[in-house]
């Protein structure tokens, strides 16, 4: 009998977490986010590099890719940190000068970040974040010549939920103005 009582007390105990009722965001929690964007303006720029004038135009390009820490300072409040990178490179040749032409684009930045909930279920969590912090940008022509950011302030302003498919784990998705105007991704609460 002991031993059905102690196998019984365990089973309960093993099936609490997915019987309680856990806020998608909570004080005192951790939220990790990886994810990927779409819609980069200096991107879009870089593809546009040369189509005018050239042929044979090769253009490649990677994220913007995120990686997003928040920690749950208040039930409704967050604060964390954004980290983004995006690139992009683009070549083509010109018939009337008869030479190749290169553009490569690389920019990162590295935001600390506050994000205020709206939401209360325990899987469905709107949010507004806003973020600031450090850029880093370089340009590179084809004839070696390189620039830098010009004003290296990164900042960000975005709407977005997440959805928790269990307790823990979930996907993100945002909207506005940072590295990609839309991203979204998988997000792991601890």
């Amino acid at each position: 009998m002991k031993k059905l009582t102690l196998a019984l007390v365990a089973g309960a105990i093993a099936l609490m977490p997915t019987i309680t009722k856990a806020q998608s965001f909570e004080q005192g929690a951790s939220q990790i986010s990886v994810g990927y964007g779409v819609v980069n303006v200096t991107q879009a720029y870089v593809a546009d590099y040369g189509s005018l004038l050239g042929t044979n135009q090769k253009f490649s390009s990677l994220g913007p890719i995120f990686l997003k820490y928040e920690y749950g300072v208040t039930e409704k409040v967050g604060f964390g940190l954004n980290i983004a990178y995006v690139s992009a490179s683009n070549s083509y040749d010109d018939t009337f000068f008869n030479e190749t032409y290169s553009l490569d684009w690389w920019g990162a930045s590295f935001n600390a970040r506050v994000n205020r909930h709206f939401g209360s279920s325990d899987k469905f969590d709107p949010y507004i974040g806003f973020g600031m912090g450090y850029k880093i940008a370089n340009w590179t022509y084809s004839d070696g010549t390189s620039s830098e950011a010009f004003i290296p302030l990164g900042f960000e302003a975005t709407f977005g939920a997440r959805y928790m498919f269990t307790p823990n784990i979930g996907v993100f998705s945002e909207v506005g103005l940072a590295k990609g105007v839309l991203q979204g991704g998988l997000n792991i609460k601890i």
